[in-house]
């Protein structure tokens, strides 16, 4: 009920049946637009409804002011849809091999979505191909807040001391302002590592198995990085594509 009841024995007071209606139609919208944004979330953070493990949900529940019991029956929607779902992660050759990619997909039907791309990949003479130029690594984003700005010197002295304690491979800084940094592990290392990052005060902000290319890196001049781009921007435009690694340098 939407009319407000004025505690009386000879009135009672309501919104006109109009604003009822056109209040339930704007409570619904809004529903199915965050149902929506919600099972992104969980379709491409790997299925999962745990904050914890998946990133991509985390980011979009930070925000919300929503009733835990709404948001709860939603996500246990979005977990049922995705029972059949599996992640996969495809080669493929950009540009009649100008740019080796490999895109992690997650979909309960590979060959559909493979016939939904044909189009796309054939006006940008990209094809289904592994040229074996990548690694699987684990990928560890994290921040390091700081009480006292570090040089940048003094900041990759610390990630490489922290780097080594923690059985990280390789360490980089991302963003010496806000503190970000990415490293790099073997995939088998990754909860361990990530463990021993958090007891050195290391805020995690995304982690996974991913894809890091195994030979140097690309120079795509400014025509060839704007073609690119658009294409890996319309790739990103099909929900099942989750994400997308590359060996072109940026620039």
């Amino acid at each position: 009920m939407y009319g407000e009841k004025i505690p009386s024995t000879t009135s009672v007071c309501s919104f006109p049946l109009r604003s009822k209606q056109a209040q339930f139609d704007q409570d619904l919208s809004e529903e199915l637009i965050l149902a929506n944004e919600l099972r992104l979330a969980v379709h491409r953070g790997g299925g999962s409804i745990d904050p914890e493990k998946n990133f991509e949900l985390r980011a979009r529940l930070s925000p919300l002011k929503l009733p835990y019991s709404r948001v709860q029956r939603i996500l246990k929607e979005c977990e049922l849809s995705e029972r059949n779902q599996h992640t996969y992660s495809i080669p493929m050759d950009y540009g009649r091999q100008l740019v080796a990619m490999v895109c992690k997909i997650r979909t309960d039907n590979l060959s559909n979505l493979k016939l939904r791309l044909a189009s796309l990949l054939r006006q940008n003479k990209t094809r289904f191909f592994n040229r074996h130029l990548f690694n699987e690594t684990g990928l560890i984003e994290a921040t390091l807040p700081s009480k006292t700005p570090l040089s940048f010197e003094e900041f990759n002295q610390t990630l490489r001391t922290d780097a080594l304690w923690c059985k990280a491979t390789d360490s980089a800084i991302t963003d010496l302002g806000k503190g970000s940094v990415l490293f790099k592990c073997r995939p088998l290392d990754l909860q361990e590592v990530t463990y021993k990052l958090r007891q050195c005060n290391y805020k995690i902000i995304n982690k996974e198995v991913g894809h890091c290319p195994n030979k140097p890196l690309v120079d795509l001049n400014d025509r060839q990085m704007a073609r690119y781009q658009e294409f890996r921007t319309a790739l990103l435009q099909d929900e099942d594509v989750v994400k997308i690694y590359d060996n072109v340098r940026v620039q």
